[in-house]
């Protein structure tokens, strides 16, 4: 079985990783009573390719798999608080 990192707990705009890598899965929770909306970016900023857009519904869960897409600047994660959505609770799995 391939092994893989995790970005760990992500709760704010960030840079997971920069440079090469392989985007494996996306896991993420709205666990606060509002939805949420999470962006994830080839790159270096909200700027770059955009390779993925997941929205939660309040006080679920869902994961998305993304089969080890090849990043080719990095992994950007971006999340949307503006308007109805809420705070996200996200993790990124990537090799």
């Amino acid at each position: 079985m391939p092994s893989c990192r995790s970005s760990g707990l992500l709760t704010a705009n960030t840079q997971v990783f920069t440079g090469k890598c392989k985007l494996v899965s996306i896991h993420a929770c709205a666990d606060n009573g509002a939805p949420i909306l999470v962006k994830v970016f080839d790159g270096t900023s909200n700027t770059d390719k955009e390779v993925c857009r997941l929205t939660v519904q309040p006080d679920q869960s869902q994961e998305f798999d993304l089969h080890g897409i090849l990043m080719s600047k990095g992994i950007y994660y971006e999340e949307v608080k503006t308007g109805p959505y809420g705070d996200a609770s996200v993790f990124i799995n990537y090799s």
